[in-house]
């Protein structure tokens, strides 16, 4: 942390190798890098290491100094985040994603190499599994600017901490941004990734539509023989033999309505939360909005048509409970479902803004305008495609 030009690390190796001892003990402690390894003393030459103990002795007891000092003028909030400096680029939390990230450029790699399936939903798995990641790391990088802001904020009280913390503030706004442009790496590759699951998802629902035509009218046939049923028992005697003909009729109905929804392509909240995420995070950060032309388009017209099918599914059991009122669902629970999919949308979005304020780094300026409009493209885009299929 000191003003002065340190000698790197690996220079410092070569010195201890080359120069001799009483060259090596005049250099000065100010200069010579913190944290020093032990094994460096193991590694040196024999004759060496007496002087080269005494000079990391010397550096350390000076660096020490000058913590203690800083922590003294500025206080431990300070020094906490000038010490952000020397782990910028490889905390836990950091190292696990950019492995993982790693591994997932791998496979995709090898997926579009062998148009595997295998593969291909391998890299799916893996990618779903990675929001945990993504808030960990975003949480560490809002840490990092407001270590920024703190020293930003903080007046040197001597003329050499004005340097120490300049190039501090230096650093950290470069490691943010290495952490943002990884980040970005993940926001296209995810987006690649779950625009193939959107597509796959998408025709599996259309599969389903012809199948779901033949079933509902099935189930519409027994309704209506279930209703002509119940108006022969009101009008004769035969009350058991009726009531056992209407028990059939039931079960039948329940096991085909049980069998449409063990066919249906579900979409669930969680996925349209997830889809909603990767289609937002690429459109709203500056190092991908002008990179995903070629794949915007296509997720977000699937998302669109998986967000009313979502709906459509919703108000379909509805109505199927309306009809089968002994079906044991909740019906104004399953209701609700429709009437809240533009709140759906609402919610996500003011959970969004609310995350994004906590999220912000210098290094990645995502403005709440942007969020706005694209929550607005989104909401027209589903009220459009409501419209159209209530009409068809």
């Amino acid at each position: 942390m000191d003003s002065k030009p340190q000698i790197p690390l690996e220079v410092f190796r070569k010195m201890i190798e080359t120069l001799p001892p009483e060259e090596l003990a005049k250099l000065p402690p100010e200069k010579l890098p913190e944290n020093i390894p032990v094994d460096l003393v193991e590694e040196a030459p024999i004759y060496s290491r007496s002087a080269l103990e005494s000079l990391i002795l010397a550096a350390n007891s000076y660096h020490l100094q000058k913590r203690l000092d800083l922590q003294e003028r500025y206080g431990e909030e300070v020094l906490a985040a000038l010490d952000r400096t020397k782990t910028l680029y490889n905390t836990a939390t950091l190292r696990v994603f950019r492995n993982k990230l790693s591994d997932m450029q791998k496979i995709r790699a090898r997926w579009h190499q062998s148009h595997d399936e295998k593969k291909r939903d391998l890299l799916i798995d893996s990618v779903r599994h990675m929001q945990g990641q993504v808030l960990d790391v975003r949480a560490e990088n809002a840490g990092i600017t407001q270590a920024i802001r703190l020293l930003q904020g903080t007046r040197p009280q001597q003329e050499s901490d004005r340097e120490i913390f300049a190039n501090a503030i230096a650093e950290l706004k470069k490691g943010s941004e290495f952490i943002e442009r990884k980040l970005a790496e993940f926001f296209l590759l995810r987006l690649e990734v779950l625009n193939v699951e959107m597509q796959l998802r998408y025709r599996e629902v259309l599969a389903f539509e012809e199948e779901a035509a033949i079933l509902d009218q099935e189930i519409e046939s027994l309704r209506q023989k279930l209703e002509r049923s119940q108006t022969i028992w009101k009008r004769t005697f035969q009350r058991s033999k009726s009531n056992h003909e209407m028990e059939e009729l039931q079960s039948l109905i329940a096991s085909l309505v049980a069998e449409k929804q063990n066919k249906e392509a579900a979409v669930s909240e969680n996925d349209l939360t997830l889809w909603l995420d990767t289609i937002v995070d690429a459109s709203v950060h500056p190092f991908t909005r002008d990179r995903i032309d070629k794949v915007i388009g296509n997720a977000r017209r699937a998302l669109f048509y998986l967000l009313t099918k979502y709906c459509q599914l919703q108000e379909a059991s509805a109505m199927q409970i309306a009809r089968n009122p002994f079906l044991q669902v909740d019906a104004k629970a399953a209701i609700r479902y429709l009437l809240m999919s533009e709140q759906f949308i609402l919610d996500y979005f003011a959970k969004r803004k609310s995350r994004n304020a906590a999220w912000i780094s210098d290094a990645a300026q995502v403005k709440m305008e942007d969020l706005e409009r694209l929550e607005q493209d989104i909401l027209s885009e589903l009220k459009k495609s409501s419209r159209f299929q209530r009409l068809k």
